[in-house]
């Protein structure tokens, strides 16, 4: 048995990953994907990615999201055969040792519903239910974009400069604070395949979203219009440019994320034409309490 460790992983390791995630999703009849763009972490440095091997075979994964230092998000995949062998837990432990030379205060575990062992592991290790994230997925053919009056609302792919005004916006928009919002909207400018939107009424901005690009595919995440423009038709008429701009860019196939608590933001994407593709449940766990009995 050998565990590995990467802040990023190579092609190769993106092929086996994917490999065990294909056999793992067709055993548990799961929909969602592991994300594995580790450049919007908050540090560079840090291992996020733990693999365990037997006989050179991947077998066992345990992979974190941590765009900020208050929680890392857990996803992890065992091949069925090799389950309940413990492997999951010395990755687990692994992961811990990791956080907690960053001093990060909660670990967050991604479960999709329908996942029985899955469920399980969350119940072993006392983890709280906090929230349930909806994956949607745009469907042209039902698209409800027609946008009510408004007064006219510009996109634009933002720019260095635009910086502060950014942070300034997802300050009021997310609640985020200023330090952990200028490095994702920074690392969003330096990645290739990151696009940062900035949403604009004559000159003042209102509104941001960016998108992560593939192939054919776009995932729109950071979405969102500041609160006094909030219930205008701003956003549905910023969505639906956005929209626009990634069909035009030759992406087809784009998704959005939004989690439970957010009602809002749900009946807007539904309404402008995503429709559900599957959930995600979320637990929470501070990482000094796992394993305690």
């Amino acid at each position: 048995m050998v565990i590995k460790k990467f802040s990023e992983p190579s092609e190769e390791i993106i092929k086996e990953i994917r490999k065990v995630e294909l056999i793992c999703k067709e055993h548990d009849k799961l929909n969602g994907s592991i994300f594995l763009d580790t450049s919007i972490n908050f540090n560079s440095e840090i291992k996020s990615l733990f693999l365990l091997y037997d006989s050179n075979i991947l077998v066992s994964l345990v992979s974190m999201f941590i765009p900020t230092r208050d929680e890392a998000e857990i996803s992890a995949y065992t091949l069925p055969k090799y389950r309940r062998k413990g492997y999951f837990k010395k990755l687990l432990h692994e992961a811990i040792k990791e956080i907690t030379k960053y001093n990060i205060l909660d670990l967050v575990f991604v479960c999709e519903p329908q996942s029985n062992d899955g469920n399980e592991v969350i119940e072993k290790l006392k983890a709280e239910f906090d929230f349930t994230e909806y994956f949607l997925r745009y469907n042209d053919s039902v698209d409800d974009m027609e946008v009510r009056p408004t007064p006219e609302i510009k996109l634009k792919e933002a720019e260095k400069e635009d910086l502060e005004s950014l942070i300034n916006l997802s300050q009021e928009i997310f609640n985020d604070n200023y330090e952990d919002a200028k490095s994702m909207i920074i690392k969003s400018f330096e990645s290739e395949n990151r696009i940062q939107y900035i949403g604009m009424i004559d000159k003042k901005h209102i509104g941001m979203g960016s998108a992560s690009l593939g192939n054919d595919e776009a995932s729109i995440f950071g979405f969102g219009v500041s609160p006094q423009y909030q219930g205008k038709g701003f956003g549905r008429a910023m969505l639906k440019r956005i929209l626009t701009d990634l069909k035009n860019r030759g992406r087809e196939n784009i998704t959005i994320e939004v989690d439970s608590t957010n009602k809002n933001a749900f009946n807007l994407y539904k309404k402008c034409g995503f429709k559900v593709e599957t959930s995600f449940d979320y637990y929470r766990k501070r990482p000094d309490f796992l394993f305690q009995s």
